[in-house]
């Protein structure tokens, strides 16, 4: 059972507009507006600013800015490079989406992508299923035709 934060005794009633402490009574919201108010306010508005940021993080990441993108590739690795178009169709992917929301394949894709070895670390990556299936998606999405039929 819920109990009031402020006296810990009675189901709480109200939530503070400010804080959003829940407490049951008048008084325990003046004993609470003079002594925590404000610091917990604080906490509640540090709380709602970070999942603002991390919101527009993971907006941002959808939409990268391809055209700035250095893939550290030479000039004579052209035949590997994927055209900026067909990149660019990674982002409206529903299943690639889908995909990312695990958080498995995200600590596997940050770990590829900060290592000192990438090499390395892709062909670990690639042991596992749920990063295999998000390789083959993301191929499915910018080289839709294999043998001259269409993959969906």
């Amino acid at each position: 059972m819920v109990t009031c934060e402020v006296c810990s005794e009675q189901p709480p009633k109200y939530r503070c507009p400010r804080c959003e402490v829940r407490y049951c009574s008048l008084t325990c919201f003046n004993l609470h507006k003079e002594n925590t108010c404000g610091e917990r306010e604080k906490l509640v508005q540090e709380r709602n600013r970070i999942q603002q940021s991390e919101a527009a993080a993971a907006e941002d990441a959808g939409a990268v800015a391809m055209e700035m993108w250095d893939d550290g590739m030479d000039e004579g690795d052209e035949e590997d490079r994927v055209p900026l178009d067909r990149l660019q169709k990674l982002q409206d992917s529903e299943e690639l989406r889908s995909l990312l929301c695990n958080p498995h394949l995200q600590r596997m894709i940050r770990e590829v992508d900060s290592s000192d070895d990438p090499e390395v670390s892709m062909q670990r990556a690639m042991q596992e299923p749920i990063f295999v299936e998000f390789a083959d998606q993301c191929l499915r999405v910018v080289e839709p035709q294999v043998n001259g039929t269409e993959q969906g």
